[in-house]
This record gives structure tokens, C-alpha cells and sequence, in this order.
């Protein structure tokens, strides 16, 4: 065998038998190499879901104020149930622009003897001097039925009646508002309610009084000494009203509960029904001053009475603190005499000046008329139309 093929053989049965070696080898980096990109996706992926839900955080720009956290809110408390009673109170003055008054006393028999203080007696007597002129003094409308007497004889006896006819009267004013405040005395008014639910008790309580003087001054012409000073006589009178209006009635409400405040549109119905107690009385005072004498007569009429009352009340809301409202209501129905009647219309509005405080204007008219139909008769009507101001509380 030559040489150079034996040196050949030599180098290369080495690297035949390195083969297996190197070839284990390069299997074991090709398996590294495979599996190393699958590791590395592994953990960038595992990066990325970690960074995620920061880089979905907004993170302020620079100069931009950092949000501050919100606190946890409290609980609310809970709220009380609302009562089921309500009430309400108001403070109101009428003042009538116009009033109209017409008072009428039918004429009346009288006991002459009591008239003059029992002065005279009954049947025949002889008159003193001068008490003609007494009687005509004192009474001048008074008027004798014929009894065949001569009233105009001052010496011999005469007859007198027993009894006289004192003449009625009728008395009629209409003033405006400066004349009543000038002879206004007294003045109360107040209304009130309360209710359960929907069921519930009013009242309206006023109370006017009214006094005035005239005075008449007038001289008589002497028969005798007609030289001598002429005495002047006075004729007073001083005349007093008052007039006193009570409602209680029974109620019912329908719609909304009365408030100060309340919703645009609510609408609020109450109907009632009760008595009211009217107490108009008429008081005068006659005084009769002359040159030998002072006399005065006191005389009075009126009493009491009570009337069957029938009323609707309303009001409807056209903003949250303002309303409008009405009331209308008839009583008497000639429950005590030929003439037995009172009513009351109002209107206005009102306006909240707190949560439970409500101011009201308001324009009313009022009537009462009675007669009671008696032998003599009193009878008197009243008309009055104003102004109404309240301040009313609901509770």
C-alpha cells in the first residue's frame, strides 16, 4: 500500500470516529436554538399582561391638578313618617273700603206714666204749668190717640192715655274707610284649622266695634219775658255697634295638604259645612239738656242668633311659594225670621315668607241681613267690601 494513502487513512479514521460526537452535538444545539424564541415570547408576553392595566391608567399632564379621591358617603338617616295631623293658624285684619249700614226699629206702644218717671199718674189730674212743654221736649215725635182729652189746657183736669205710640226710626249710612277708622273701638279676627288625614274642624272668629256722637242744639221762644236770655237745649245722642261673626264647621279636603310651600298646578278642594253665631247689637244713648234739667234714655236691641253655614274653600299653586285661593259661603236661610241671611266671598293671594309662614291679600265683601219679623220690629242690613291682609302659619 503506498505510503501517501496510508498517512490519508490515518487522519480520516479519526474524524469518522469524531462524527458521532459531533453530530450528537449539533442535534443538542438545534433543540436549544428551537426552544429559546418559545421561552422569550413566554416572558414578554407575561410583561405586557403585567404592564397592561397601568398603562390604562390616564396619568396627569404636568401642571394638571392631581384628583383627589372620593370619600365614602354616609348613610342617610332615615326619614320620619309624615303625621297624619296638620293645623293651621291666621292672623287677618278687614278693612272695608265701603261700608253701608241701614238699622230700622219699628214703632212701639209705650206706658206714658213710666215715660215721665211716673210723674203722672193714670185717669184724671190736673197738669202743672209747663208740662206740655216737658213732654214736647223730651218727645218730640211722640203722638197721642184721640181720647177727647185737650192736651192744650193747662188749667182745668184733663184725661191723659194710658199709653203712646213712640214713632220707628230708620237709619241708613255708607262711609268710606277714613270714617270707619275714626270711630273704630275694638277689632279682633283669627282663623284656625286642624285635621287627621283628610277629615277636620275650622273656625273664624272676628269681632268689630264701632261708636259715634251727634249732638243738636236748638232754642224755643219765650211767650212770657220775651226780654229775658233765651235758654239753649241740647239733644245728644251716642250710638254703638258691634258686630261679632263665629264659624265652626266640619270639614273635608280634597287634593293637596295646605302649605306654605307647594307644586306648580296642585289643586286643593275643602267644602265645610257648621253654624255661625252672628251677634249684632245696636246700643243709644238719648240725652236731654235744658236750662232746669238733665235727662238721659238708654235703649238697645239685638241679640244672638245662630245660622246654619254652608262654605267651599280652594287654592291651586302657580309657583312653589305663591298661590291662589277663594272662598265663598252662605248661612241663615231664614232660619230665624222673616230675614235671616249672611255671606262671604273672598279672593287673593299669597305668597310664602318661610317654609311654614304664607302672607295673604285678598278682597272680601260681606253681607248680613235680619229682621225679626216681632211687633216692634229691629231690623238692620250691613254691606261691606275691602281689603283683607293675613299672615297665616301652617303646622
Amino acid at each position: 500500500m503506498p505510503r501517501n494513502v496510508l498517512v490519508g487513512f490515518t487522519a480520516i479514521v479519526p474524524a469518522l470516529m469524531l462524527l458521532p460526537a459531533v453530530a450528537a452535538a449539533a442535534s443538542r444545539g438545534q433543540e436549544a436554538a428551537a426552544m429559546a424564541p418559545i421561552t422569550l415570547a413566554e416572558e414578554r408576553l407575561a410583561e405586557a399582561n403585567a404592564i397592561a392595566p397601568i398603562a390604562q391608567q390616564t396619568l396627569p399632564l404636568p401642571g394638571e391638578p392631581q384628583p383627589v379621591p372620593e370619600k365614602p358617603q354616609p348613610e342617610a338617616a332615615p326619614q320620619a313618617p309624615v303625621s297624619p295631623w296638620a293645623g293651621t293658624l291666621e292672623i287677618y285684619g278687614f278693612s272695608p273700603l265701603r261700608a253701608t249700614t241701614s238699622i230700622s226699629r219699628g214703632a212701639s206702644q209705650r206706658d206714658l206714666p213710666g215715660l215721665l218717671g211716673n210723674r203722672i199718674g193714670e185717669g184724671n189730674l190736673e197738669l202743672p204749668a209747663g208740662i206740655i212743654d216737658e213732654i214736647g221736649e223730651r218727645f218730640p215725635d211722640l203722638t197721642f190717640p184721640d181720647q177727647g182729652g185737650d192736651l192744650q189746657g193747662t188749667l182745668p183736669p184733663i184725661s191723659l192715655p194710658k199709653q203712646i205710640e213712640i214713632p220707628g226710626f230708620t237709619a241708613t249710612t255708607d262711609v268710606g274707610l277714613g270714617a270707619i277708622l275714626a270711630h273704630l273701638t275694638d277689632i279682633f279676627s283669627m282663623r284656625g284649622s286642624v285635621e287627621y288625614k283628610r277629615i277636620g274642624f275650622q273656625s273664624d272668629l272676628s269681632y268689630v266695634g264701632l261708636a259715634g256722637e251727634t249732638a243738636k242744639r236748638f232754642t224755643r221762644t219765650r211767650r212770657f219775658f220775651p226780654d229775658l236770655p233765651v235758654p239753649t237745649r241740647t239733644l245728644k245722642t251716642q250710638l254703638a255697634v258691634t258686630q261679632g261673626i263665629y264659624d265652626f264647621a266640619l270639614r273635608y279636603r280634597f287634593g293637596e295638604r295646605e302649605g306654605a310651600i307647594g307644586t306648580p298646578g296642585s289643586v286643593t278642594l275643602i267644602p265645610y259645612a257648621g253654624v255661625r253665631v252672628v251677634d249684632v247689637g245696636v246700643e243709644t244713648t238719648n240725652t236731654f239738656q235744658g236750662p232746669l234739667a238733665l235727662r238721659s234714655r238708654d235703649s238697645s236691641f239685638g241679640e244672638p242668633i245662630t245660622q246654619p253655614l254652608l262654605g267651599l274653600q280652594g287654592q291651586v299653586f302657580v309657583a312653589p311659594r305663591v298661590r291662589l285661593f277663594a272662598r265663598g259661603d252662605l248661612g241663615g236661610f231664614g232660619a230665624n225670621g222673616d230675614v235671616d241671611m249672611s255671606g262671604n266671598a273672598q279672593v287673593g293671594v299669597g305668597y310664602a315668607i318661610g317654609n311654614s309662614t304664607q302672607l295673604d291679600l285678598s278682597w272680601r265683601y260681606l253681607y248680613l241681613a235680619r229682621d225679626n219679623g216681632q211687633t216692634p220690629n229691629a231690623a238692620y242690613t250691613i254691606d261691606q267690601n275691602g281689603i283683607e291682609v293675613g299672615v297665616k302659619f301652617f303646622f
